[in-house]
């Protein structure tokens, strides 16, 4: 598969996740502005706990079953060992949940432990499909899946919202999500259920170990900041900190667009030793990936207080900072995704294994220090700097086993680019202080147009971007 095709692929399923982005934004801020903060971190927390549970529950079966699928062989054999290691681990969940309901219900605030096991459950097959639609190289049937998932969850928990059941409802969204997803995907999957041979484990297991800690660490990044503030602050101020965190997700659904697409095939390629192939797609990678994080920090640094204020709530603003640290992290993850991707795809998951040890490690240190002392912006600190020592180690690695040109002039514009409309944003900002909503809009499609004119002005990334879209750029 050229370039193109993947890019033309990652450009499709980069808009369904688009509107899904769009969909679960616009659920965020109507729900953030007819439920009390207090009560929104209900909900956060809630999530947060079943996040736990997904996360250590799915042993990484998830990048396991891409990887070995990608190999063609006993493919439905492979499902089936994934699929009764989920059903397992579900059971297991929700012995936890009802066991330890009484100090699980006095964090979150709400004794809902048939909830948890039920989400848990859902979520963790639906993951799972999601997943295998992945490794059929059915990337964008996987992508609409997960719209699908967020435009029920968003519908259901608003439906319920309106007939007062508060926080709950939107627990309720979340498993009617889950569970359309299951109801949906399974006869959309080739792979049926046939009976493994203990190979099939072994085959399974062998890359697991590695990748069932991605699972852990990944809470630890996304997670560990807002479990601890939920355990040293407030309610509210998880409330803030998860709006911080939402808001900025946004900005690397380029990179999860193609990333998801380059797995699978690099995973091929490997299998192949087309190790060339590898190389040549990994630059343009790199560069579509930070066309949205880069100017997406530079706005939230400028304009974040007003974000929080016009389009949440005026009590939001608190976490005007933590946001725009969380935005630089997205940038650093971008990267970082792209490069795990690499690695796990040519069976070299030790790698990303050993860095993330090393980063969760310090995420543990500096949040347990940091919390405390300086709030939500020492959580956001914490964060950021352990997922950039992650990051390094991976590519310092990669550097060591591929003949990598990165792209090195190419991100240098990008960069340029995005200062030169950071100064047009700060400017006007200033000019309409203080700002109204429809001032606001027309800021950021102001700064937008600006990074973009200037953007493709350098060829190396006007081509890139023409790989990844299905109609060509105009020359300018």
């Amino acid at each position: 598969m050229s370039d193109g095709d993947v890019g033309r692929e990652s450009i499709l399923l980069f808009l369904v996740q688009i509107t899904a982005r769009a969909v679960g934004f616009l659920g965020l801020v109507y729900f953030a502005r007819v439920i009390p903060q207090s009560g929104l971190g209900i909900y956060f927390l809630f999530f947060l706990v079943i996040q736990v549970s997904t996360m250590v529950g799915n042993l990484g079966m998830g990048q396991a079953l891409v990887r070995r699928i990608g190999e063609g062989e006993r493919q439905s054999e492979l499902f089936t060992v994934a699929l009764t290691v989920i059903g397992s681990v579900s059971l297991l969940a929700t012995a936890a949940f009802y066991l330890f309901k009484t100090p699980i219900s006095e964090y979150v605030g709400a004794t809902v432990p048939g909830l948890l096991a039920l989400a848990t459950a859902t979520w963790l097959i639906a993951d799972l499909l999601i997943k295998t639609l992945q490794a059929e190289d059915r990337v964008l049937t996987s992508g609409l899946l997960q719209l699908l998932q967020d435009v029920v969850r968003v519908g259901t928990g608003a439906a319920f919202i309106t007939y007062g059941f508060g926080p709950e409802g939107l627990m309720y969204g979340v498993i009617a999500g889950f569970a359309a997803t299951f109801v949906v995907g399974l006869p959309l999957s080739n792979l049926s259920v046939a009976l493994p041979a203990k190979s099939d484990f072994e085959r399974l297991f062998r890359i697991s170990r590695y990748t069932m800690f991605f699972g852990p660490t990944n809470f630890i990044y996304f997670w560990l900041d807002t479990f601890l503030i939920g355990v040293f602050l407030t309610r509210a101020d998880v409330s803030s900190y998860e709006v911080a965190w939402q808001t900025t997700r946004v900005l690397i659904i380029a990179t999860a667009a193609i990333n998801t697409t380059i797995f699978p095939k690099i995973s091929r390629w490997a299998s192949d030793g087309d190790y060339e192939e590898i190389e040549r797609i990994v630059p343009g990678s790199i560069i579509f990936g930070l066309i949205f994080p880069l100017p997406g920090l530079v706005g939230l640094a400028v304009l974040g207080e007003d974000v929080l204020r016009l389009i949440y709530r005026p009590e939001y603003v608190e976490a005007a900072i933590p946001m725009a640290i969380l935005a630089g992290y997205m940038v650093v993850e971008s990267v970082q995704r792209i490069g795990n991707s690499v690695l796990t795809g040519m069976d070299r998951a030790d790698v990303p294994f050993r860095s993330r040890l090393m980063g969760v490690t310090l995420a543990i240190v500096l949040n347990l220090v940091l919390i405390p002392t300086y709030g939500l912006v020492g959580a956001a600190v914490a964060t950021f700097t352990s997922k950039l020592l992650d990051t390094l180690y991976q590519w310092i690695s990669i550097s060591r086993i591929l003949d990598l040109s990165l792209p090195i002039k190419s991100v240098s514009w990008q960069l340029i680019s995005t200062t030169v409309m950071g100064l047009s944003v700060a400017s006007l900002a200033t000019a309409f202080a203080p700002l109204t909503l429809p001032t606001l809009f027309a800021i950021v499609f102001t700064g937008a147009g600006t990074y973009a004119v200037l953007v493709l002005l350098d060829p190396d990334i006007r081509q890139i971007v023409n790989q990844y879209l299905p109609v060509s750029i105009p020359a300018v």
